[in-house]
């Protein structure tokens, strides 16, 4: 019986040391961990810029060279691929849209009602390169990009590409025609380039060789006297269209155009943290000063928020579908608005259901790209537009003052407003009495709606303040302006439920005013919340500052069809990082609590960089005073008679009676700190993951102990036994 009992006495110290020993190996395990500093995932994306590789750029060129290895290559292709329904159905949606040209661009096309396609056989094989040569490989000294590469392709056909149409005359006669090409030769350019946006291009230097084969039927009968006749008009219109200086402006296969998706009004945003890092922008329109770009996040898609005279306004454009009839569905009116000291053409009511962009009260700036100052000139340009008219308008925000009192005059904006661009104000400035340009008369008039020279900085106020239906803004650094712009600066947004629209601008830095180079507007869900961990990057080409730019732009390739306008105004290369909320970054959990990385050199929680000033100050705390000399009103800078008027406490501002509610009304007092710091002593707490650490280091001290204690007591008992037997 003792032996037995001793066996399990041996077990149990047995199991003990083991669970000892693994415990006492796991517990300097996270001491040496817990030691080590906090890296943390990439908190930027690493993009590499791209270069060229050293034997591209000490290759000499060759002249002309064979180019079996891509024939082959080519033919391959075309063998697997040419009876696919998706390259069949490609030959076909691109012929019938050239029949549909044809019968509606033409003077031949007017004698029929209908073309349709009949057969289609795309032949036995490709077109062969015979040789191949660079023409022209442009690279920019500065960028190392590829600006241009030009290709001399020496072609040859003979696969018998055949097709057949049917047509239907307005006479109520049936035409079929059958075209086949039995040979096309002739050497082609191939160019592809980067300006002003990337595409490609294929056209023929001289007039190929082409031999065709036509058969022609009326009503069912052979028509042999038309087949030399459609024969040149498709040698005619071969060397109208694909025989140089004419070429057509191509992107698929190898590029596709950018398009934005659409956002589901029903669907919410997902709560959560945006990392958005502006990395670059390229291809902007020349700007003679520095570049910066400005970012916000908001309900609603906008170009740009300004603050002119004592409102802020959002700048949207909105398109409006014209109902049938003379009328568009939308009342306009002409009246004096007050904010601005001007005359302007304001929405007073919308009756079109397509129209549920436009609101009321919404100022219209432009129309078409035009701007508009009187009621005639806007109905005078909507009568010209067909179906479709592009307004510009400009919406005003209601906003909180953001003191300490709390004093409303709209909704909240979330936002705290502190000047920098005359530096901080501590008590003692107080004692010296604003100059004429501090005035909130002068900052009325300088406060045009273009952003002013002098930029304040915004701070984000506590979360109870800020509302989900507000915009957070954040803005980069100045960076001077060249062919590649880098920022590659990151932005903590936090997105809520009510945010819909990522709204981008890039703006060139000018003396007077800063003019805006490109914007564009992302939708949160389907483009900057990316369901899976890690930076997601992707480029987006910027719209135009003002539609009537596509119209009016000056580019040698405006001539040619397929040139869109639109993306002649830049590209921004942006980085997504999206942790919802409840989920750790990167989906990385740890035993111990991490510190906390350390936030961007860009933005952090509680200041955002600079943008333009958006937000009024705290209210002027007037008084009656009895001055002893002449002074002048600060808001209307006339003299004070009697020397009695109103002085602010807060910024010593003096003001004529009549001029003080307009005062309060415009831009709050320049004091930014009412307030003397408090003399009571610093408390010094410990932070909570401090806390976290510690109790998880006692807890693992107090179970090591513990085993350790078993495990002297077990052997304890095995030496009394041992001595007792």
């Amino acid at each position: 019986m003792g032996f037995l009992v001793f066996l399990v006495l041996m077990l149990l110290c047995f199991i003990a040391g083991i669970a000892v020993t693994i415990f006492v190996q796991w517990y300097l395990f996270n001491l040496y961990i817990d030691k080590l500093p906090y890296v943390g995932p990439a908190s930027k994306p690493v993009i590499a810029p791209f270069s060229l590789p050293k034997a591209v750029l000490e290759e000499e060129p060759l002249g002309k060279e064979p180019a079996g290895s891509i024939n082959a290559l080519l033919q391959f292709l075309f063998q697997e691929c040419r009876n696919t329904k998706r390259v069949r159905k490609w030959f076909r949606h691109r012929l019938s849209l050239e029949l549909e040209e044809l019968l509606t661009r033409t003077t031949t096309g007017k004698l029929f009602e209908k073309i349709v396609l009949r057969d289609l056989d795309l032949g036995s094989h490709l077109p062969a390169i015979r040789s191949i040569e660079v023409k022209t490989l442009s690279v920019d000294p500065g960028t190392k990009l590829i600006e241009e590469v030009e290709l001399c392709l020496d072609l040859e056909y003979s696969g018998g590409f055949q097709l057949s149409i049917d047509a239907s005359t307005r006479l109520s006669k049936l035409a079929h025609v059958s075209v086949k090409v039995n040979e096309l030769s002739g050497k082609g350019m191939l160019k592809f380039t980067r300006y002003p946006y990337t595409h490609w291009c294929f056209s023929f230097y001289n007039d190929p060789t082409l031999q065709l084969e036509v058969e022609t039927q009326f009503q069912g009968r052979s028509w042999a006297q038309v087949n030399s006749i459609i024969a040149n008009q498709i040698r005619k219109s071969l060397k109208r269209k694909h025989t140089l200086p004419f070429y057509k402006i191509r992107y698929k296969p190898f590029f596709v155009k950018p398009e934005i998706d659409s956002l589901v009004e029903e669907e919410e945003t997902q709560p959560g943290l945006l990392e958005l890092t502006v990395v670059e922008a390229t291809r902007l329109s020349s700007s003679p000063g520095p570049v910066f770009c400005n970012v916000a996040i908001d309900s609603s898609a906008w170009i740009e928020l300004t603050h002119s005279g004592t409102a802020s306004y959002l700048t949207v454009d909105v398109s409006v579908t014209k109902q049938p009839g003379p009328h568009i569905g939308i009342n306009f009116k002409q009246e004096f608005i007050s904010d601005k000291y001007q005359v302007g053409v304001v929405v007073e009511s919308v009756s079109n259901p397509l129209c549920q962009d436009l609101k009321s009260g919404d100022i219209v700036v432009m129309v078409e790209g035009k701007n508009v100052q009187s009621l005639s000139a806007l109905n005078k340009i909507i009568k010209q537009c067909q179906n479709k008219v592009t307004l510009r308008v400009e919406r005003k925000l209601k906003l909180v003052l953001g003191n300490e009192d709390k004093v409303n005059q709209g909704e909240t904006f979330g936002l705290r407003s502190r000047s920098i661009a005359a530096g901080d104000k501590t008590d003692s400035d107080s004692s010296n009495p604003p100059s004429s340009s501090d005035s909130p008369a002068k900052r009325s008039i300088s406060g045009s709606p273009e952003h002013s020279k002098g930029i304040p900085r915004l701070s984000l106020c506590s979360d109870a303040e800020m509302e989900a239906s507000k915009p957070q803004m954040f803005s980069t650094k100045d960076v001077p302006f060249s062919k590649v712009v880098q920022f590659n600066e990151t932005f903590k947004i936090n997105v809520l439920p009510d945010h819909k629209y990522v709204n981008l601008s890039v703006w060139s830095r000018g003396a007077e005013k800063n003019n805006l180079l490109g914007h564009i507007s992302l939708p949160v869900k389907p483009h900057c919340c990316p369901p899976s961990p890690g930076h997601h990057v992707a480029m987006y080409s910027l719209l135009p500052p003002n539609p009537n730019l596509t119209t009016s732009i000056g580019n040698s390739l405006a001539s040619h069809p397929g040139f869109e306008p639109c993306l002649c105004f830049g590209d921004v290369l942006l980085s997504f990082a999206f942790t919802g909320t409840g989920s750790s970054p990167g989906n990385q959990t740890s035993t111990s609590s991490p510190p906390t990385p350390a936030p961007s050199s860009s933005s952090s929680s509680t200041a955002l960089p600079e943008i333009p000033e958006i937000i009024s100050g705290p209210k002027h705390d007037f008084v009656r005073t009895h001055f002893e000399k002449v002074t002048q009103c600060g808001f209307c800078f006339k003299k004070i008679w009697l020397k009695d008027a109103l002085q602010c406490e807060g910024c010593l501002m003096s003001c004529h009676k009549k001029c003080a509610v307009k005062a309060q009304a415009g831009p709050g007092c320049a004091r930014t700190n009412p307030r003397r710091p408090s003399v009571q002593p610093e408390i010094i707490t410990t932070p909570p993951d401090d806390i976290n650490a510690q109790v998880v280091n006692l807890l693992n001290e107090a179970i090591f102990f513990f085993f350790f204690f078993i495990y002297i007591s077990i052997f304890h008992l095995l030496m009394l036994m041992r001595t007792h037997h």
